[in-house]
């Protein structure tokens, strides 16, 4: 696949603690097994961007870093709807930031966190987290009118 364009800063509206809302419509392109796909993520879905813990920033970054924000996005969107298995949501994650430029280390890094203590937030998910979560993402084969409609309109290679 060739390198994902997200927006710098995805529009979002801060909700109480530490979510966010997404205030437009969200595209991005995954790989899901041998599988590509396009996910599109609704105004309203609530994400709180890479779990990134506070004391991590001076190494990481901010969870809403430009560089990680939109692949968090995603990865939060597949982890709450539920819509892969969570070890192919975890690497379409590693993916989608390798192809938005994260340097190697730091995804190595950050998704060593997401696999050692994911599944605390996976097994948080209830059938209806899950239901709420799933009325806000659409996943699309590459290649479908849908998708190809959007990729006339959204460039990213």
């Amino acid at each position: 696949m060739s390198k994902v364009v997200f927006p710098e800063k995805p529009a979002v509206r801060p909700l109480e603690g530490s979510d966010y809302e997404l205030a437009q419509d969200f595209y991005f392109p995954a790989k899901v097994g041998e599988w590509k796909v396009v996910v599109h993520v609704k105004p309203g879905f609530r994400t709180d961007g890479a779990s990134i813990p506070r004391f991590l920033w001076f190494i990481f970054g901010s969870p809403y870093d430009p560089d990680i924000f939109p692949s968090a996005i995603g990865h939060d969107a597949m982890y709450r709807g539920r819509i892969v298995p969570r070890r192919v949501a975890d690497a379409a994650f590693r993916d989608m930031m390798a192809e938005n430029g994260v340097p190697e280390r730091k995804r190595r890094a950050i998704l060593r966190g997401v696999r050692f203590f994911g599944w605390i937030t996976w097994l948080r998910h209830t059938p209806e987290s899950v239901a709420e979560a799933r009325k806000y993402i659409t996943l699309s084969f590459a290649g479908t009118a849908s998708v190809q409609q959007q990729e006339k309109n959204e460039p990213w290679s």
